[in-house]
């Protein structure tokens, strides 16, 4: 069941960087500080507490994020992750400024920092961004990585290991796969775990790769596992132009994931249509793997299998495919 538990504002679509891997649409429009407030309030109001930031690149509207952050600090709700890819500022100087200014105006989340071989930032920008970032915040755990696989399913451990270095850090690596970077202090941590603010701590999030081509998506020998969208979901992703999708994945801008646009539609018209859209109960009611077995059980032929849910759902709502319906309850006798 849909049951929102955040809102991500995507400020912008716009970006300094051009990765080959990016599926967000380079649209014109940019989204109103007032109507993200606006609708913040509506969502407060019925119980929503969350708020996080995405993108295009949010640090390219300063303005946007300091407002809406002192708004959110008035309502008391909790700030979850602002997405960047850290190489957005001009100087040393614009970018503490910029991070100076977001502090000022109460921004207490995480710092969720793109690195992996798309990207493909410059080390110095991104150990100055980081190194700022703890310097301002006082803390060295704000910020985490999200690490894209490649096609080839290729980590960026030589650029990850480098930063961490950079840090002062270790990258620490299971099974061949990094996780975290972490410095010394953290290794000799006691038993009850306790930490200072000098301990370097910035987890290593991986996201499974979502081919633009769909030839390079459906190369799966099994399905995917279904999660209801435990994931990416149960959020309410506001565009830059204003339009709602109940997705954070890159599935969001479909028009079955569409379920409105602020400021018109505010908390409780939002609901009622993804209440009333097949593809919102595909995703979190049905699961998306009961309806792909249904439809192949109607003769539906798709290309290859893809362990990847959220392009298994942005295949859905692209191919517009009738979703097959949950069988009715049979009505008892007597």
């Amino acid at each position: 069941m849909f049951k929102p538990e955040e809102i991500i504002l995507a400020p912008t679509a716009a970006c300094n960087l051009a990765c080959s891997h990016c599926r967000v649409k380079r649209i014109p429009e940019q989204l109103e500080a007032k109507h993200a407030i606006a609708f913040l309030k509506s969502c407060r109001s019925n119980g929503i507490e969350r708020i996080g930031f995405s993108g295009g690149e949010p640090f390219l509207r300063p303005d946007f994020l300091c407002d809406v952050v002192k708004a959110a600090v008035g309502m008391d709700m909790l700030f979850s992750r602002l997405m960047t890819n850290a190489a957005w500022f001009e100087s040393p100087e614009h970018l503490r400024e910029t991070l100076t200014a977001l502090r000022e105006a109460g921004f207490d989340g995480r710092f969720g920092v793109s690195v992996d071989a798309y990207h493909d930032q410059d080390l110095r920008d991104l150990t100055l961004f980081f190194e700022t970032v703890f310097s301002i915040w006082g803390r060295r755990d704000v910020c985490e990585i999200v690490a894209t696989s490649s096609s080839e399913g290729e980590d960026p451990v030589r650029m990850l290991e480098d930063l961490a270095g950079r840090l002062g850090g270790k990258l620490l690596i299971e099974d061949g796969v990094p996780y975290s970077i972490v410095s010394q202090s953290f290794l000799d941590r006691t038993d009850d775990g306790a930490e200072d603010a000098e301990t370097l701590v910035v987890d290593i999030i991986r996201v499974a790769y979502s081919a633009p081509a769909e030839e390079n998506a459906w190369k799966a020998d099994i399905w995917f596992e279904d999660d209801y969208c435990h994931g990416p979901g149960n959020v309410f992703y506001v565009h830059p132009d204003g339009t709602v999708a109940v997705c954070c994945g890159f599935a969001n801008e479909n028009d079955g994931l569409l379920v409105g646009r602020i400021p018109a539609d505010g908390y409780r018209e939002l609901m009622r249509r993804a209440a009333a859209s097949p593809v919102v109960k595909a995703c979190f009611e049905t699961g998306l793997a009961t309806v792909r077995e249904r439809l192949e059980a109607q003769g539906a032929k798709f290309p290859g299998k893809t362990l990847d849910r959220c392009f298994f759902c942005d295949y859905l709502a692209k191919n517009d495919l009738p979703i097959p319906r949950d069988p009715q309850p049979q009505k008892r006798r007597g």
